[in-house]
């Protein structure tokens, strides 16, 4: 069977389409059920699976969250995978296209005791026959197997909040765009040196939200809490089992806005909040000397188990001398 005819069997393509007059995204059953039934393919082979992901792409894509992932998922064999390309600050001007995936387990509590779920992470380069060029800042250029696929990257204006006022102690950082598609403000709070994470609401985010209490506000698709302090949305909270399971509402402790990370200077914040790391981060906040770095993961917010536990939460909080101070630390 050819690629092009393989991998529309195999793949199910999910589209986030949120800006006005696009349209809504659309997820056909169909290719989901046919690549559920497809055994043809290799998914510990990173290769092969970097090559059925290509077949499928247009010739230029929009990268929305500010980490510069461009999410995916596949369905092949009776299971399913999430994944992502990702043209990393710092590295696109290598030559080095990131790729990763793992298996998606709906149903924790259900795996085998010591099963180890699939996940494959690394980067591929021209050695692998991946040239990656980049026209400007925000444009990565991919050529793979004779196919190219232009990478728009997220464009953000880095300009203070417009919709409310950022008190006295705090100082604005930067605008960010979540993967779960909702876009936030980074404070600072220069008394307690500690970060605060604000919904950004000068665009109506892509989002419906209820009522748990007085003052907090769920969101309906994210799961995301949020107290809705004077004229701001401050997020209190996110659900641990998606924090578990690595999904795209986990919260936006790792979606910085790094294209703009020397502008806004973030490695300084961080080591001003985490005085440990000092020297020991790079300028996007990843932690130096690993083959694989991992960041410094910005959880300002409460992981809870039930949305019930929020209102709790928020009470203890507003009986603290800061009640930002103790959000931001989890509760800690």
């Amino acid at each position: 069977m050819k690629m092009a005819a393989l991998m529309s069997t195999v793949l199910a393509v999910t589209a986030l389409q949120v800006f006005a007059g696009e349209g809504p995204g659309i997820v056909l059953h169909q290719p989901q059920i046919e690549g559920w039934r497809f055994d043809g393919l290799d998914v510990t082979d990173r290769m092969a699976v970097l090559a059925g992901i290509w077949e499928r792409l247009p010739a230029e894509v929009r990268v929305y969250p500010t980490e510069n992932y461009f999410y995916w998922q596949l369905h092949a064999g009776g299971r399913e995978f999430r994944g992502n390309l990702r043209l990393a600050s710092g590295q696109r001007e290598k030559g080095l296209l990131h790729f990763g995936y793992s298996e998606w387990r709906e149903f924790l509590s259900e795996r085998p005791a010591g099963e180890k779920v699939l996940t494959v992470t690394g980067h591929f380069g021209p050695g692998d026959g991946v040239v990656v060029t980049c026209p400007d800042a925000f444009t990565a250029e991919v050529k793979f197997r004779g196919k190219s696929v232009r990478f728009l990257l997220n464009r953000i204006a880095q300009n203070p909040p417009r919709d409310f006022r950022v008190m006295n102690e705090e100082v604005f950082i930067e605008r960010t765009l979540d993967e779960s598609g909702l876009p936030f403000f980074l404070l600072f709070n220069t008394r307690g040196n500690y970060f605060l994470w604000v919904l950004n609401e000068e665009e109506r985010p892509a989002e419906t939200f209820h009522p748990l209490s007085g003052e907090l506000q769920a969101g309906r698709r994210t799961g995301f809490v949020f107290w809705q302090q004077e004229q701001r949305k401050v997020l209190l909270g996110v659900g641990k089992l998606s924090v578990e399971r690595n999904d795209y509402c986990d919260g936006p402790f790792d979606q910085l806005s790094d294209n703009y990370a020397a502008e806004v200077k973030i490695k300084d914040w961080i080591e001003r909040a985490y005085p440990a790391h000092k020297g020991n981060i790079d300028t996007y906040g990843y932690f130096l000397g690993s083959d694989n770095p991992k960041r410094v993961a910005l959880n300002c917010y409460l992981h809870y188990d039930t949305q019930q536990q929020t209102v709790a939460f928020l009470a203890e909080a507003k009986r603290q001398q800061d009640p930002l101070h103790f959000i931001s630390g989890g509760g800690k």
